[in-house]
């Protein structure tokens, strides 16, 4: 009983960690800004030939954006943009992941917009060139500002960006071609939502983005330590009742019994003629195949053998 009892305290401890880093770690987190990691820079259609404006303010803890969108081209856009590539302003080796990210959050306020675009620029390996803006992939998605507790943010689920038609086209494609390569992400961009009105300055101020994902692997990992860990635990328990002194006189009355009815069988056997069934029914056993199993059990040989050898 001391046994099960360490032995189950260890389990409950064992499970506490197991709790405790499945929380934590079971999901991970992102922060793009605020922080001094990436560059932030100014976005604006003038770059691709439009006339929107955009005028940055950037601080520690928020950056405003004064924009004012303006015909001239399809699809107008001002806002603020990431450099994923920058790290304390400096080029970086690689691109930055967002497949292990399942959505995004913003702390975005904004003025008469009720909605911000949401655009993460990839890198195709096949369209992308450069140095040259317009040819990396684009991922887009319209986020609804939403006022709650006196906050205002913007979430999308990475499974809402899709590629723009007009970048398609441009490079010669007819549809989409289901490519997303959010593993080679180079730039993240806030700007103005569908429904901006022409000409008249407006306002973004972000504060906070956060990308979040499930760890689904660790999880995996965590579920199968779990079953192992109660599988060893159940081991223990089972072995420590089997090798407990009640378990064991219990064994030994039952084999004792067991030996003194075969032993009784042994005699009939060779002072009678009587059949193995009669024999077994005699002995207190109704089936006799189970009879022969026992028999065997104890003397090594079925019951017709030993009679024929005695």
């Amino acid at each position: 009983m001391k046994k099960i009892i360490i032995a189950t305290a260890a389990f409950v401890a064992v499970v506490a960690v197991w709790t405790f880093l499945f929380i934590k770690f079971g999901a991970s987190e992102q922060i793009l800004f605020p922080g001094s990691t990436f560059q932030v820079y100014a976005v604006s259609d003038a770059n691709v030939g439009g006339f929107s404006t955009v005028e940055l303010s950037n601080q520690d803890s928020v950056v405003s954006a004064h924009v004012n969108i303006r015909s001239g081209m399809a699809y107008p856009y001002a806002g603020v943009g990431i450099n994923l590539l920058s790290v304390n302003n400096r080029p970086a080796n690689g691109f930055f992941d967002f497949s292990d990210f399942d959505s995004l959050v913003v702390d975005v306020e904004t003025g008469r917009m009720q909605r911000v675009g949401i655009k993460i620029l990839n890198d195709d390996p096949v369209y992308s060139k450069k140095n040259v803006y317009q040819s990396y992939r684009p991922m887009v998605a319209q986020a609804p500002v939403i006022v709650r507790d006196k906050k205002s943010r913007a979430s999308v689920s990475m499974l809402d960006f899709k590629v723009p038609e007009w970048w398609l086209a441009m490079q010669g494609l007819d549809k989409d071609d289901g490519l997303r390569y959010m593993n080679r992400g180079m730039f993240f961009e806030i700007t103005n939502g569908e429904g901006t009105m022409l000409g008249i300055p407006d306002d973004i101020v972000v504060r906070t983005i956060k990308l979040w994902g499930e760890n689904r692997t660790f999880k995996a990992l965590m579920i199968v330590a779990l079953v192992v860990i109660a599988l060893v635990y159940a081991g223990i328990v089972a072995l420590t009742v089997r090798n407990s002194k009640s378990s064991v006189a219990a064994r030994e009355k039952k084999l004792n019994e067991l030996k003194s009815r075969m032993e009784n069988a042994a005699k009939l056997l060779k002072e009678s003629d009587r059949s193995v069934a009669e024999i077994a029914l005699v002995v207190g056993e109704k089936n006799p195949a189970t009879f022969e199993k026992d028999f065997a059990k104890v003397y090594g040989v079925k019951p017709l053998e030993f009679r024929t050898k005695k």
